[in-house]
Order: structure tokens, then C-alpha cells, then sequence
């Protein structure tokens, strides 16, 4: 076979062979997959639930901004941490970088009984420059890893105050 028939060969069963070219394309959830991760039921009382998220925020070091029974919001901003600035940083002029979380909570009751939870964090970065001046920027965290445990903590706390009610209703 000559060089040009087999190039030709090769390019026939490439163009062929399917699932054999990767391609890594990574593409923005969509709303409703965004509201999936963040979005759980769970078969309590509303007061049990709301009691529990406030617990989660706070056990997390989650400082409680506000919150209101009757609408089922709250809204919890995360600690300040002061991040340490990266020798590139430092080098165009970044003297400090204060990183913190908002989380928002969203709790429903439907009529089957049980209690949705929506949950929602945006994570925030402040970088002072040279002279005072300052840049701050927010993005939405899409994490699905991050809102299972989040879910999680909020399970086990149920659990923990249902056990607890059910232990004082029986002393």
C-alpha cells in the first residue's frame, strides 16, 4: 500500500470510529439544574426545619444577618478571612484580599406536610490595591458537593432536635 492510501485508511477510520476524539467542553448549568442542587424536602415540622438551617449557618461560623419565620428567609453572612496575597499579587499591587460567604435560605411549606429548603451561596472577594483603591467581586458558588453537605448538616441537625423533643416529651 502506498504512503497515500494508507493516510487515506487512517483518516476513514477516524472519521469513523465514534466516542474516539475527547472533548472536554464544560458548559453553565442550567436554572432548573441549579435549583435541584440547591433545593431539598425533608418530612418535618416547619419550626424544627427553620431552627435547624439557623443552626447549620451558625455551626458553619455563619454570623445570622436576618431572618423571618413567617416568610421562611434567611440570610447568614460567612467570616471574613483575611487571605494571604500571592507573590503575583503582591507584584501588580494587591496589598489585601478579604474573602466571605452570603448564604441564603428559603423554606416552604407544601401542602403534603413536608418542608422545602432552598439554599444559595454567593462567595465574595475584596482586593485592596496600591493607594487605597479597591476592586470587590461576587460569584455564585455551583457547587454540588458543597450543597449535599450543606444538606447534610441540616439532615443531622433534624435529627438531633427531633431526638431531643422526643426525649423531653418523654421525661
Amino acid at each position: 500500500m502506498s504512503k497515500r492510501s494508507l493516510a487515506t485508511l487512517f483518516l476513514a477510520v477516524l472519521c469513523l470510529t465514534p466516542g474516539c476524539v475527547l472533548v472536554n467542553e464544560t458548559r453553565a448549568p442550567t436554572s432548573i439544574e441549579i435549583q435541584s442542587m440547591q433545593t431539598r424536602e425533608f418530612d418535618v415540622p416547619y419550626k424544627i426545619a427553620f431552627a435547624s438551617v439557623v443552626d447549620v449557618f451558625q455551626d458553619l461560623g455563619f454570623v445570622i444577618q436576618s431572618s423571618d419565620f413567617a416568610t421562611g428567609l434567611i440570610i447568614a453572612k460567612g467570616s471574613v478571612i483575611n487571605k494571604n496575597v500571592g507573590v503575583l499579587e503582591a507584584a501588580s499591587g494587591v496589598h489585601s484580599k478579604i474573602v466571605w460567604n452570603v448564604g441564603t435560605a428559603h423554606l416552604e411549606e407544601p401542602s403534603d406536610g413536608k418542608v422545602s429548603i432552598r439554599v444559595s451561596f454567593v462567595a465574595n472577594v475584596k482586593v485592596t490595591l496600591a493607594y487605597g483603591m479597591s476592586d470587590e467581586s461576587s460569584r455564585a458558588i455551583l457547587d454540588g458537593e458543597f450543597y449535599a453537605r450543606f444538606f447534610e448538616k441540616i439532615d443531622k441537625s433534624i435529627f438531633v432536635r427531633q431526638n431531643l423533643k422526643n426525649r423531653a416529651n418523654t421525661n
